[in-house]
């Protein structure tokens, strides 16, 4: 896939937070970041349990 940026090379990368995980097209030349259409971003259930966790212990 080219970046339609800088007509760069593509290549799929995953990204993680605190609270959801997804994969993206990421531009090696540039940098541009560009979304999967066909996965939209899944929650990651560990995260939602921490972020819970984390909840709970400041009460």
């Amino acid at each position: 896939m080219k970046c339609p940026k800088c007509e760069g090379l593509m290549v799929v990368q995953a990204f993680f937070d605190h609270f959801f995980n997804f994969e993206a097209w990421r531009c090696i030349n540039c940098g541009n970041i560009i979304a999967k259409k066909e996965r939209t971003i899944e929650f990651d259930v560990f995260s939602i349990f921490n972020q819970q966790q984390k909840i709970k212990q400041r009460k």
